[in-house]
């Protein structure tokens, strides 16, 4: 891992690829890690918030600074990355339960209470950093099972090994009522958004613009919103396209 330091704290990245903005202070990291952060607290989870995959903690910054106060429950192998978090950011870590574990086998022993699970996990492999196999397919119904009656799921996701987002999207949300994804103008991320009650893709992206406006993170201008439609409920044209909410 490559530590970089940048005006507001230290840039994690493997490969050239960034894994985490461990921003020092409240406020925004201008990268992915504000629509995180401002997902979770525009879906407003009353009870439990689990994070699969904290890496150095890039969502605390934009957390605390939209006013989060919900202690978040993450799982990471990667303890480094975390002792970095507690050495620079020391006043957040009550903020924060970690544990050093496989996000599934912890995933596993945890009761159905989730009120919102974030699922954000990487691998290096082959000189690159990609999502893992189970993140497309036996996370998300394990993610799904361990959701209260109403809950939510969000996933950060990578561009597939397969370099076909539709399939993968048909893999991951399939087991889901609704879903929505996120397009980052600035980044390949997509972010999904999951569950049997969720906003329409126009009020998630209304609301997730002025809480990122609130935040002054520039993504508030830089996404756009869609609700994800199974590519068998569509002609063939329209299957490789998501239907646009904003």
């Amino acid at each position: 891992m490559d530590i970089t330091p940048t005006r507001h704290g230290l840039r994690l990245s493997q490969h050239g690829v960034v894994i985490s903005e461990l921003r020092v202070s409240p406020g925004p990291t201008q990268s992915v890690w504000d629509v995180l952060s401002a997902l979770v607290i525009v879906l407003a989870p009353r009870g439990r918030v689990g994070v699969l995959g904290f890496a150095g903690g890039g969502m605390m910054a934009p957390w605390h600074g939209l006013g989060g106060a919900a202690q978040l429950e993450a799982v990471d192998l990667d303890r480094a990355s975390y002792e970095l978090f507690c050495q620079h950011c020391p006043t957040w870590i009550t903020s924060v339960r970690w544990q050093q574990d496989d996000a599934a086998a912890w995933l596993q022993r945890q009761p159905a209470d989730f009120d919102l699970v974030l699922e954000d996990l990487s691998l290096p492999v082959g000189g690159d950093v990609l999502k893992p196999d189970v993140t497309w397919a036996g996370l998300p119904e394990l993610i799904r099972q361990r959701l209260r009656p109403g809950g939510r799921a969000v996933f950060n996701l990578l561009r597939p090994a397969s370099d076909r987002w539709q399939p993968e999207f048909d893999r991951l949300a399939g087991g889901f009522k609704n879903a929505l994804v996120i397009h980052l103008r600035d980044f390949e991320n997509r972010l999904v958004v999951a569950g049997t009650d969720l906003p329409s893709a126009r009020q998630l992206s209304v609301r997730l613009k002025r809480a990122l406006d609130q935040l002054r993170s520039r993504q508030a201008s830089r996404l756009h919103v869609r609700t994800w439609r199974p590519a068998r409920q569509t002609s063939p044209r329209a299957a490789r396209t998501l239907s646009e909410g904003t």
